[in-house]
């Protein structure tokens, strides 16, 4: 499987069987690249500009606050064929949407930067 949106139920389902143990974060949208930072710690765990981002969307459950990215595996190697999931639990189905929306937009803003 590549990157793509094919891949992001099947790539959110594996992430949730692993059961994780949950952060709570902060999830900054910038105008070229996100950062998420753990709450409690203020500890950076995460800083993707958006070129890197394949995909992004909801996990179609019966909520619909689950919503995740694939980014490249390393995206320092051009050959690299593996992709990561990142998933998150938004508070509502509404911020889950603006995120996901925001997050796409994001991408079509930048892309002409690469």
């Amino acid at each position: 499987m590549h990157g793509g949106k094919e891949v992001l139920q099947h790539a959110i389902t594996q992430v949730l069987q692993e059961h994780q143990q949950s952060k709570e974060v902060l999830l900054d949208l910038k105008e070229t690249h996100l950062t998420c930072t753990d709450r409690g710690s203020k500890q950076e765990l995460l800083e993707h500009h958006y070129p890197e981002i394949s995909c992004v969307g909801r996990y179609g459950q019966p909520d619909y606050t689950v919503f995740a990215f694939c980014v490249a595996d390393s995206p320092e190697t051009p050959l690299s064929t593996g992709f990561c999931c990142v998933a998150f639990r938004a508070q509502s189905i509404r911020e889950c949407e603006d995120m996901v929306c925001r997050i796409a937009t994001g991408f079509k803003h930048t892309e002409w930067f690469v």
